[in-house]
């Protein structure tokens, strides 16, 4: 298991691309959309992973709840206060083995397409965030897909830590092995990441 990205979240695309090309001083490498889950987003690399930033495609319609968490009120709410690291995927190799392995209740595995693109991903029925977003997200790349890391121009930053706080036992069994996660007592905010980038070191909280 090992970070595959993390999960920035914006009430609008354009606010969200904006604010994090204005926080990272580099402009995003890639972008798509999800037609499933009737979202679109920017990319930026992050070396060995990359970062996402996420929002409701207002054009889309869909027919079940939005990944992540984006059809939640509060969340919503949120989100309209500014962007935010919102939650984090994991890559697994098996994602039906890692799925029927741990206790949390990361949903079931769907198939996600996107141009030129696909994976399976654990997805809950009513695609809500796990402990607020701590646990994980866990998707299977298939052999034959070029991912994102691999194939996003490099940006100059990269990820040199991502802090869980107030994770659960069965949040911290599952991430124990990913050297980069760091799992900490203190309740101040559930997520950290910890980048260096061409303007310095930043951290960002959820």
């Amino acid at each position: 298991m090992q970070i595959d990205h993390l999960v920035f979240a914006a009430d609008d695309l354009e606010t969200g691309r904006a604010w994090m090309e204005r926080t990272l001083g580099v402009a995003p490498g890639g972008a798509g959309v999800h037609p499933l889950m009737g979202t679109h987003n920017a990319l930026w690399s992050l070396g060995g992973c990359y970062l996402e930033v996420i929002a409701v495609d207002p054009t889309a319609e869909v027919t079940r709840p939005r990944w992540f968490g984006l059809d939640d009120p509060q969340v919503r709410a949120s989100l309209r206060q500014g962007p935010r690291l919102l939650t984090w995927v994991a890559r697994v190799d098996d994602l039906t083995h890692a799925l029927g392995a741990t206790a949390l209740p990361l949903g079931e595995g769907v198939r996600v397409t996107r141009t030129g693109l696909h994976w399976d991903l654990s997805v809950r029925p009513d695609g809500a965030l796990v402990e607020q977003g701590r646990a994980p997200t866990l998707i299977e790349w298939p052999a034959d897909v070029t991912t994102p890391e691999r194939s996003l121009p490099d940006s100059g930053i990269t990820l040199e830590r991502l802090t869980i706080a107030g994770a659960s036992l069965d949040v911290q069994t599952l991430v124990r092995e990913i050297e980069a996660v760091q799992c900490v007592a203190s309740p101040s905010s559930s997520l950290s990441a910890t980048f260096t980038t061409p303007r310095g070191p930043i951290s960002l909280t959820s």
